[in-house]
């Protein structure tokens, strides 16, 4: 966005909504048969929410009296849009007048690119036809494009059935269609899914696809039902793809020109004509493509939560607007730690919570390469001695690392303090364990882990400073993600922390593109050589068996670490992988948008971000046993949650999902299911809570 646009100007509304204007001409084209009330809801919403250059046909097919009259005034009352109104005195079938409206559309003067077929029982949403287009120009052979809808077969959202039938996902009573569709826009990604058939209801058709293979087939779908299935099959034999453009919402009103019953004998006898045409198996196929694309299920899930998520945005701007919080977060390249913070930041931001983040001068140039285009400010000190003069003004500063509590004891003497907290994403007193495999039991039993703290606490001064930073200010209000986490601290400590929960950021992390069926299976993880927990000698090793058993039938990625990290070249290599080296957020997520596989053998984790991220994406995940990670992952369920302690399990559990194919799938669908309820609104409403509430 331009810092120099005017914040109620309809541009800075455009790049909000992540929209640019269509410059391509376009038809939309409303077939119209009685259902008075319904038509002026369209024709009212087309008015007020599509953008030029646009031109209108309506073709009234045999319409009564009211209908007819109302359309013939309508018509001649607009001065801000080309409309045309063609009528046929008696009713030829939805099939036939969208074939006249089409016609009419390219056989006119100002020819357009692109026509689209409306029904006139919708009610379109902001910015629909520029959203549309954008979609139809994604790819050159996309010839067909529909919007997501309450009632539209397989593009219905949030769910497809109900008891039977297709689902009506009525709206809430305090939400308008118009609101509903710029907030699913505005979470969108763009994916826009491919699919065997389109709902006809609303359907953009490239002008070259109506030219390569013509119009509805009047003689076999005169009367309506089965035509856009027809036209579906016709457009993918020609070569052409039918996309799903997930940031337009249409509602449709389920037209009361037919009758429930009289819809269900077109459906049924259309179907019926569809298998003869074109026969069965390719129906059935295309049918079963549609009900399981990941990418629909995944639109669909979201769509559950999408409510919930701007309840708790709307109770936030209630509650906290204009609160300022400063995060201390001194760090350099991407990591789980920052990613947790970043997320949930930008979602208090959309809460109305004036939040910055500090970081000093001599990590700001691998910070900005790590996350380039942060909405965030950032504020630079050179040493942390200027770090107290730059939290006052701000309600509450929180650290992030046990080394940034220190940095914080200035303000704590001062009278007009800011509240101060601790975000306490791990034990980091356990970093300093060294090879913290070996002690597998240890991880497991909290009377022994306080034995190893004991040992530790005597005889490393790193784990000595971490420990105390956790009692260095006892005014902090001590915040956690996971029981796990909780417990760790008041069973070692006796510190009592609020758990805000799991969180990742599941607009980032989430399937871009459908599962392949593919005979190589790829598999990826990290390794961080600096950080023992997370087990990289132990990871190279299993891999590396792995590789050796099977050959070409696995690829292997790993992330996370330079090329020339001293301590990584100390690893063993003596296998077939590709190195990636550290990566940006975005680019993990792009790399999950092509695994299979996502394997954390680290010792213990507090929580597993990476874990989840890949599970948002929908890969089958392996994760420790020990620690949080059982806070959102649950064994054969959702994951393999394992005790990577041990290396024969570690290597079993992958060879597992190398293997077995159907567990592969199922566990990847599921985790994409759960992780949608991990969004981090959620953790972010309950940090404001506890700082401001308690």
């Amino acid at each position: 966005m331009s810092l120099t646009t005017p914040i109620h100007s309809p541009r800075y509304q455009l790049e909000q909504a992540g929209v640019t204007l269509h410059q391509q001409a376009v038809a939309v084209v409303v077939c119209i048969h009685n259902a008075l009330a319904d038509v002026k809801n369209c024709l009212t919403s087309l008015t007020q929410h599509s953008t030029s250059p646009w031109q209108l046909i309506l073709v009234d097919d045999g319409s009564q009296t009211p209908t007819r009259d109302y359309l013939n005034t309508w018509v001649q009352q607009q001065t801000t849009i080309q409309v045309q109104l063609l009528r046929n005195d008696s009713a030829k079938g939805y099939t036939l007048a969208a074939n006249q409206g089409m016609q009419q559309a390219i056989n006119s003067k100002n020819i357009p690119e692109a026509v689209i077929l409306l029904n006139s029982d919708t009610i379109v949403t902001p910015w629909w036809l520029d959203r549309m287009l954008a979609c139809a120009n994604s790819e050159n052979n996309i010839g067909m494009v529909g919007p997501l809808s309450n009632t539209a077969s397989w593009q219905s959202v949030p769910e497809i059935e109900h008891n039977g039938d297709w689902a009506t996902n009525p709206l809430p009573l305090d939400l308008t269609v118009a609101q509903m569709g710029k907030r699913l826009g505005a979470l969108s990604i763009r994916a826009y899914p491919r699919l065997a058939f389109l709902n006809g209801f609303c359907l953009l058709i490239k002008r070259a696809l109506i030219d390569d293979i013509g119009y509805f087939d009047e003689a076999t779908f005169a009367r309506g039902y089965g035509e856009e299935n027809d036209y579906s099959i016709r457009a993918l034999k020609a070569g052409w793809q039918l996309a799903v453009a997930d940031d337009v919402y249409i509602y449709h009103a389920q037209s009361k020109s037919y009758s429930h019953e009289r819809r269900k004998q077109l459906a049924d006898a259309a179907g019926q004509a569809l298998a003869q045409k074109h026969g069965q198996a390719i129906i059935d196929q295309g049918v079963f493509q549609c009900r399981h694309s990941r990418l629909m299920s995944n639109i669909r899930n979201r769509t559950r939560h999408l409510l919930d998520r701007w309840h708790l945005i709307a109770q936030g701007q209630y509650h906290w607007a204009g609160k300022r919080i400063l995060f201390i977060l001194p760090i350099t390249d991407a990591g789980g730690g920052g990613n947790i913070v970043i997320s949930e930041a930008q979602a208090m931001q959309r809460m109305g919570v004036d939040v910055q983040l500090l970081n000093f001068y001599g990590n700001q140039a691998a910070f900005e390469r790590s996350y380039p285009d942060l909405p965030l400010p950032v504020n630079y000190v050179h040493t942390h001695f200027d770090i107290p003069k730059t939290c006052m003004g701000f309600d509450v500063v929180i650290a992030t690392a046990h080394q940034s509590v220190d940095w914080l004891t200035p303000l704590a003497e001062q009278k007009n303090k800011p509240q101060l907290a601790y975000y306490i994403q791990d034990f980091e007193p356990w970093f300093f364990v060294q090879k913290p495999a070996l002690y597998g039991k240890f991880w497991e039993y909290p009377w022994l882990r306080r034995r190893l703290a004991g040992y530790y606490f005597r005889r490393d001064p790193g784990f000595r400073h971490a420990w105390l930073s956790y009692l260095h200010l006892p005014e902090m209000t001590c915040l956690t993600k996971t029981q796990w986490n909780q417990n760790e601290l008041y069973e070692q400590l006796k510190i009592q922390a609020h758990i805000v929960g799991p969180s990742c950021d599941i607009d980032l992390f989430q399937p871009r593109n459908e599962h392949s069926e593919q005979e190589t299976i790829h598999i990826c993880a990290m390794i961080r050589p600096s950080s023992l927990r997370r087990a990289p000698l132990l990871t190279m090793q299993v891999l590396g068996a792995l590789k050796q058993c099977y050959q070409q039938a696995i690829e292997i990625y790993l992330f996370g670490v330079e090329a020339q990290d001293p301590a990584y070249l100390s690893l063993p290599h003596d296998f077939e992988y590709h190195h990636l080296g550290l990566q940006a957020p975005q680019q993990i997520a792009a790399l999950f948008s092509k695994m299979d596989i996502f394997v954390d053998l680290s010792s213990f984790q507090a929580m597993g971000l990476t874990a989840m991220e890949a599970m948002a994406c929908g890969l089958a995940v392996v994760l420790p046993k020990h620690g949080g990670g059982e806070s959102f992952a649950r064994h054969q369920q959702n994951a393999l949650v394992i005790d990577t302690t041990q290396a024969k399990q570690c290597q079993q559990a992958l060879e597992q999902l190398i293997e077995n194919q159907y567990l592969r799938t199922d566990l990847g669908m599921q985790a994409l299911l759960d992780m949608a309820n991990y969004y981090p609104e959620k953790a972010a409403y309950k940090i404001l809570q506890t700082l401001f509430d308690s």
